[in-house]
């Protein structure tokens, strides 16, 4: 377990620039890059997610079923016939990702993310 801490830089996007000749400028440095998907970013937040470190509210199906309710989604969590433990996670906008995981008769676990 690690705990993250952001950094909190006094001069955000400044960048000092030194010239062949020894001579220091520096510049602010902004992005112009339009991106068409904004993606995750890399935080605090998000790294002690990872970990598990995350607040939730957390309800128990009377079908067995566990739902998971996070600030950026949900997690429902199914416990299948055959003895798989099917997880998926829905974002708010739209996306999933499942994880299944299999317990094999030799004793090994198998898990298949789609």
């Amino acid at each position: 377990m690690k705990n993250f801490i952001d950094r909190v830089p006094a001069n955000p996007n400044r960048y000092k620039i030194t010239n062949e000749s020894g001579g220091i400028s520096y510049a602010t440095i902004e992005r112009e890059d339009n991106a068409s998907v904004v993606g995750t970013a890399l935080n605090r937040e998000a790294f002690m997610a990872l970990q598990g470190m995350e607040a939730s509210n957390t309800a128990f199906d009377a079908d067995g079923n566990i739902i998971e309710q996070y600030s950026t989604g949900v997690l429902l969590t199914t416990f299948r016939s055959n003895g798989d433990v099917v997880e998926i996670f829905a974002d708010g906008s739209g996306q999933t990702i499942t994880k299944t995981t299999k317990f094999n008769s030799d004793g090994s676990i198998s898990e298949v993310i789609s």
